[in-house]
């Protein structure tokens, strides 16, 4: 019997099924390719564990929060100079001068509120809240400046002369690609406990110009304080009450460190070295939120 046309049936059966794997293939990699996020245009591009979507100029609130809860996100993925070019005005909360004066909430706003109420104190030590905040900053500001930032300084005493918009006018004057304002909260509740990070409500007008960056910080910096102190996780608050946000033209979010007003975290917060820790905790909520900020903008080539 002739072979020749059943081995030329096999070979055709042979090529067939290669070729349905070769397009089975493509089409697993169209489907990746078109994975990406609604909106985006870009590609992946890994940076250690981190796979993240280019985006030219814009990114979505769900997307930079999946983004910014990924846990293998650290400082030592990123280059020691990171922050080389970035200006950060650090706000130390308070002043041993208080201000109670009036001043408006926002530009042009009938509502008033207090320049500077003085800030909460320990409920067992009496320490001020100014003390502790100044005494974080101070840890902070060489360590930014390590990483190649320059750090601008609302205040470097105990004291300080005038209100929140005159702390907002700072970092505004000095054209900041971020406002941290650094806090710790108080309650009538001494069981009251754990950490949070404030951003602008979006008010138009206001803050319709930085509330998506203002936002996207307050979840990088929320995130390295409860990563990296153990808190309990207060969350990131939106606030529509906060002069010093809404007369901020740059990012801008207020970071409550602890209760000065519980008595275990209160020790922490007057301890030096909890105090570099918290330091330390907040760099890196920074570093995350500015190497984010550079996935963002970055674009494909033309």
């Amino acid at each position: 019997m002739d072979q020749q046309p059943r081995i030329r049936s096999r070979q055709q059966l042979l090529l067939i099924l290669a070729a349905c794997l070769v397009l089975l293939s493509a089409g697993a990699v169209f489907a990746l390719v078109r994975s990406e996020p609604a909106g985006s245009k870009g590609r992946l591009i890994t940076t250690g564990q981190l796979q993240a979507p280019v985006i030219e100029q814009t990114v979505t609130s769900s997307t930079f929060e999946k983004i910014a809860q990924t846990k293998t996100l650290t400082v030592s993925q990123t280059a020691d100079k990171k922050l080389a070019g970035k200006i950060i005005c650090v706000d130390p909360g308070h002043a041993s001068n208080p201000d109670l004066g009036m001043e408006p909430i926002g530009p042009g706003s009938s509502q008033m509120k207090v320049k500077d109420p003085g800030g909460t104190a320990g409920v067992e030590t009496g320490i001020g809240e100014r003390v502790v905040t100044l005494a974080i900053a101070e840890d902070l500001k060489p360590l930014l400046e390590a990483k190649g930032a320059t750090v601008v300084m609302t205040r470097e005493s105990d004291t300080f002369q005038g209100g929140n918009i005159e702390r907002s006018q700072i970092a505004n004057n000095a054209h900041a690609d971020l406002f941290l304002r650094i806090h710790a909260d108080g309650s009538t509740n001494e069981s009251e406990h754990g950490a949070s990070t404030l951003y602008p409500a979006l008010i138009s007008g206001w803050t319709d110009g930085i509330y998506v960056q203002s936002k996207k910080a307050a979840l990088a910096v929320q995130e390295a304080l409860v990563e990296n102190l153990g808190v309990k996780d207060d969350g990131i608050v939106q606030r529509s009450d906060i002069t010093g946000f809404n007369w901020s033209k740059v990012p801008a979010i207020l970071v409550e460190c602890g209760f000065m007003t519980n008595p275990e975290e209160e020790q922490k917060l007057i301890s030096q070295a909890y105090q570099q820790k918290v330091a330390g905790a907040l760099l890196l909520g920074v570093e995350n939120y500015f190497f984010l900020r550079a996935i963002q903008f970055a674009t494909l080539p033309s």
